[in-house]
């Protein structure tokens, strides 16, 4: 199995625990405040934090690469409740929950007009995002790529179907390039592993070893 090292040039963190109601920043993620309030009152928290993360590290002309498995999950839920309920759909909250909406927001605040993408793969999700942009980088396509990953608990209904229970949402955002040197964090699953690489990267880790045989990442 092939294994690279990408330089982890900026990144940025928020973890939202609501049970708790706490919110813990880490990286550079920005300030709630730096997004537009206009756009702030209609994001949802997953879809808040995600962004939050995006904006804090991507440099001009930066490819963004979202990786959740679920995505926004709850506010999905919240659509199809009012589709059984016959309520009204709230445009705001469809257009929320669609898979790319953290990283089509993240480009419309910065302004940027670069590609960017949105990555499933279950509990390798990270794994397959830091894949896609170490092809990115790999192949020429691009200088730096933004690996922005975000996943929450399960709403209540669901809740069988999370296999992290008690790990709260976690947004990540990773800045990444080919060059760079240093120790290398390695990559968990979920948002356990998300959580573990930013205490790798706090501890002073400045690489990410991403898998490059494709179906391993699958």
């Amino acid at each position: 199995m092939g294994i690279a090292n990408l330089a982890v040039r900026d990144w940025a963190g928020v973890v939202v625990n609501a049970a708790e109601e706490a919110e813990s920043v880490r990286g550079k993620a920005a300030a709630s405040a730096a997004v537009p309030m206009g756009l702030r009152r209609r994001m949802p928290k997953f879809t808040l934090a995600a962004v939050r993360c995006a904006i804090g590290v991507a440099g001009p002309g930066c490819e963004l690469v979202f990786a959740s498995r679920f995505g926004d999950i709850t506010t999905a839920l919240g659509l199809s409740e009012a589709i059984v309920a016959a309520d009204l759909l709230s445009p705001a909250a469809f257009s929320a929950c669609v898979h790319n909406a953290a990283p089509g927001l993240a480009a419309q605040i910065l302004g940027e007009k670069s590609s960017h993408t949105a990555v499933s793969a279950g509990a390798r999700s990270l794994d397959a995002g830091l894949l896609e942009a170490w092809l990115r980088l790999a192949t020429g396509e691009a200088d730096e790529v933004v690996v922005l990953f975000a996943e929450q608990p399960m709403p209540d209904i669901y809740a069988e179907f999370d296999h992290e229970p008690g790990v709260p949402l976690v947004a990540l955002a990773l800045r990444l390039g080919l060059d760079g040197a240093g120790d290398a964090a390695v990559v968990g699953g979920g948002r356990a592993g998300a959580l573990a690489l930013m205490d790798q990267l706090e501890a002073g880790a400045t690489r990410v070893a991403v898998s490059t045989d494709c179906q391993a990442a699958a």
